[in-house]
């Protein structure tokens, strides 16, 4: 099949109608409906159902939406590599990163990258992890670098995670005033007043529903930012990976490790697809990462079964 057809097509099914992808691409409608007619006679099935208003996909239609787009971003794929020279010093690193995820460390890796490499183009996306996981699937970036990720997701693997530790911060004076040490246990923290991330509430019920307490938290945010606020603001102990605070510039809070407690705390996780062809350019990114971060980097692992415990 021509690849304009898959490209027209994703066009028309993103535009909702002939007539905006006709004035998008520059092609007369009657091309684009032969186009349309010619592809379902080749796949033997209805791509959309003609409203009104709004060219609406099929059931059969959506597969091929998202399948034309994967073989679209693999064409691209293949032309930015051979122009590269297989080398991977040109062409485009395509990476993303969720918008509470600000590392140094990262960024000084992609100014290094640019260095190393200045004939190559750095895209970097933000996105929610939901929006992240889907550009990965779909081909729109080739690595994502997130906090923890929290289901398996199929076809997706963690090339590394590197480890943090739980800590409970709190403004100086406002809680654990009278305790002496650096240390404190769920048993006291079920007592206070606790700030926590939407993502995280299951697995700290469960670690505290094994102790035999109740967790009730004060208050629950969807980004990390807004958990460390409560904290500063001397409302409530935001339970937090202890790199969160000096990441996001919160190092004026008093901090406790939490003794006791068997959650896995992911400073940053490295996520690719499994088993998928890389780009040279995000494998010599990945390599130098692995060099700042002193990890191996090798093959996507299979998951990560080896782990113990829940991610928070």
């Amino acid at each position: 099949m021509n690849l304009a057809y898959y490209a027209n097509y994703v066009t028309i099914a993103e535009e909702g109608s002939l007539t905006a992808a006709s004035r998008k691409l520059r092609i007369a409608q009657p091309a684009l409906s032969n186009q349309i007619k010619a592809l379902e006679t080749a796949y033997g099935a209805r791509l959309f159902h003609r409203g009104a208003r709004r060219l609406e996909l099929t059931d059969a239609g959506r597969i091929l939406y998202e399948k034309a787009k994967r073989i679209l971003a693999v064409e691209t794929e293949a032309r930015s590599e051979i122009a590269s020279g297989f080398g991977g010093t040109k062409g485009t690193l395509r990476i993303g990163i969720t918008s509470s995820f600000e590392n140094e460390r990262l960024m000084d890796a992609l100014t290094a990258f640019a260095d190393r490499f200045p004939d190559a183009e750095i895209k970097v996306y933000e996105a929610e992890l939901p929006e992240l996981l889907k550009k990965l699937q779909n081909g729109k970036v080739e690595a994502i670098f997130v906090r923890p990720i929290h289901s398996d997701v199929e076809n997706l693997a963690v090339l590394y995670t590197r480890p943090d530790m739980l800590v409970a911060t709190y403004r100086p004076g406002a809680f654990f005033a009278e305790e002496p040490g650096d240390e404190t246990t769920f048993e006291r923290l079920s007592a206070l007043p606790l700030s926590l991330l939407e993502r995280s509430l299951p697995a700290f019920q469960n670690a505290f529903r094994e102790k035999g307490l109740t967790l009730s938290p004060k208050f629950v945010s969807t980004r990390m930012q807004v958990a460390l606020h409560w904290a500063r603001a001397g409302k409530a102990v935001a339970l937090v990976p202890k790199s969160a605070t000096e990441e996001l510039g919160f190092c004026d809070l008093a901090e406790k490790t939490v003794r006791d407690n068997d959650l896995l705390v992911p400073a940053m996780t490295v996520i690719a697809q499994k088993r998928r062809y890389r780009s040279q350019i995000v494998n010599n990114f990945l390599l130098l990462l692995s060099e700042r971060y002193g990890f191996e980097y090798r093959e996507p692992i299979e998951g990560s079964d080896d782990q113990e415990g829940e991610i928070i």
